[in-house]
């Protein structure tokens, strides 16, 4: 699962600081989206298992599992 960031900034001159600005708070990547389910196709004696890529929840999708029942 992703990790949770707060980030705040302020300014600094010869006077002194700013106040600090207001916090924001980021996700880091999550767990991908489900896939649509899975469409087939025959080619030859082939079958072609096909699906729509999922949302990749901010980091590349590496693999997927095929299950076969």
């Amino acid at each position: 699962m992703g990790r949770y960031y707060k980030f705040k900034v302020e300014a600094k001159n010869s006077v002194g600081y700013s106040a600090i600005s207001n916090q924001i708070i980021i996700l880091t990547a999550q767990t991908p989206g489900t896939p649509a389910p899975p469409t087939t196709t025959l080619v030859g004696d082939t079958i072609v298992v096909s699906w729509a890529q999922p949302d990749d929840g901010g980091t590349s999708i590496s693999a997927y599992t095929i299950l076969v029942a």
